[in-house]
């Protein structure tokens, strides 16, 4: 596969202040320090950041970084991107630095999200600190899940599978939408896609450690007020136990533990009946 894992996300929002609170104090992420006027970028690890918080009027998913193994793999990333007809932006030194990668291009896909594929990402000396005692599933797996809405849905698959080398772990239908989950390492899904009329984020995943934290973060967000999207339950697919809260920009983020890992070797691609075993209920008011 061309891509190895979700890198990071960056998050664009009007309530920064109230997302440092969210990740920390809730959630158990570690908040850095303001380096960059207008930007928080978050800890969920060794790297040294997993999540970027900016200032910006409207709530958006700015950019989504995608890691490659080196710069030989960033090279042949580039050249099926060029190849299926996007136009690649590739960056200076001082941009990869301010990223904190060692190489970096971007893109846009044709749904209109802007993909960073990088390598290098720094590794901090300093020991990740939870002020939750928190502890993330990542390495290798890469933050997390992001689950996209879009108006080209067909496209999307195409352009993940046969230009960026992901696999299709499964298929849903909800409702008169399509949903397919594709992966690019042992995490069931790095990036799912909806069928919708608009484009945007629905919500991104972080899987914890321990089932007790997922316990700890749901009590958090009921203890602080943050809406929860999404009650307690196991999904059908990749039997992940979670929740979803709302965030501060409004869309989702799923808070979970005990994901499968999938072999390639004895996967078989399914159409599943529904996203869960139990739970998961909407929240009323």
């Amino acid at each position: 596969m061309s891509v190895k894992a979700l890198g990071f996300l960056s998050l664009a929002t009007s309530a920064r202040q109230e997302w440092t609170e969210f990740a920390g104090n809730t959630l158990g992420m570690q908040v850095g320090a303001e380096t960059t006027p207008g930007v928080t970028r978050v800890r969920l690890d060794d790297r040294s950041f997993r999540l970027e918080i900016t200032d910006a009027e409207e709530e958006a998913v700015s950019r989504i970084g995608w890691e490659v193994s080196d710069a030989a793999a960033l090279e042949r990333v580039v050249e099926r991107l060029e190849a299926d007809g996007l136009t690649v932006e590739r960056c200076g030194a001082d941009e990869a630095a301010a990223s904190e990668v060692l190489g970096l291009v971007r893109a846009t896909d044709r749904s209109g999200f802007r993909l960073e594929f990088f390598y290098g990402q720094r590794k901090s000396v300093e020991p990740f600190i939870s002020p939750r005692s928190a502890k993330f599933v990542t390495g290798d797996l890469g933050l997390g899940h992001a689950v996209l809405l879009t108006p080209v849905f067909d496209e999307m698959i195409r352009f993940y599978t046969e230009v960026l080398g992901f696999r299709v772990s499964d298929t849903m239908k909800m409702g008169p939408s399509r949903v397919t989950f594709l992966r690019c390492n042992a995490r069931h899904h790095s990036v799912a896609f909806v069928e919708a009329p608009v484009t945007g984020l629905h919500h991104f995943m972080v899987e914890a450690t321990e089932v007790d934290m997922v316990g700890r973060a749901f009590d958090g967000c009921r203890d602080r007020g943050t809406g929860i999207m999404m009650d307690l339950g196991r999904h059908s697919n990749d039997e992940m136990f979670s929740f979803y809260a709302v965030t501060p920009s409004g869309f989702g983020l799923e808070y979970g533990h005990g994901g499968v890992l999938v072999d390639d070797a004895a996967w078989t691609v399914t159409e599943i009946a529904g996203p869960s075993l139990w739970g998961h209920r909407m929240a009323t008011a």
